[in-house]
């Protein structure tokens, strides 16, 4: 007989199982380089971030039902790597911070500036 309370995990698995593959159906049911075209740059860069993302947590988990210590995997690190670009992704759909749009403006005097100190030396 079973233990009610695996039966339960288990039971929550297959069910959670069983939502990523009607959520994901429609990504997976094509590949990729027939997807990545028909989406615009942002939704590109969600998308591979997902895949990365995804491919690393199961491969997490793998590492942890087989008893390796995942938190001492390379594994880990890149994990944390692909959230920072999730991150930098979530910021650009929100269009930037301050600090960043301010340093993406053109200075114009010293441009005109340096255009001018060009021109003067010839």
């Amino acid at each position: 007989m079973a233990d009610p309370k695996v039966s339960k995990h288990v039971d929550q698995l297959a069910s959670a199982v069983d939502q990523i593959q009607t959520t994901l159906g429609p990504i997976l049911s094509q590949p990729l380089t027939d997807i990545l075209p028909k989406l615009t740059p942002i939704q590109r860069c969600e998308l591979e971030a997902l895949v990365a993302y995804a491919i690393n947590t199961l491969y997490w988990v793998y590492l942890k039902v087989n008893g390796v210590p995942p938190k001492e995997h390379p594994v880990m690190s890149e994990l944390q790597r692909v959230q920072r670009y999730i991150e930098k992704i979530n910021r650009v759909k929100k269009g930037g911070s301050k600090k960043e749009s301010r340093a993406m403006r053109v200075n114009a005097d010293a441009a005109g500036r340096f255009i001018q100190n060009s021109i003067s030396k010839k």
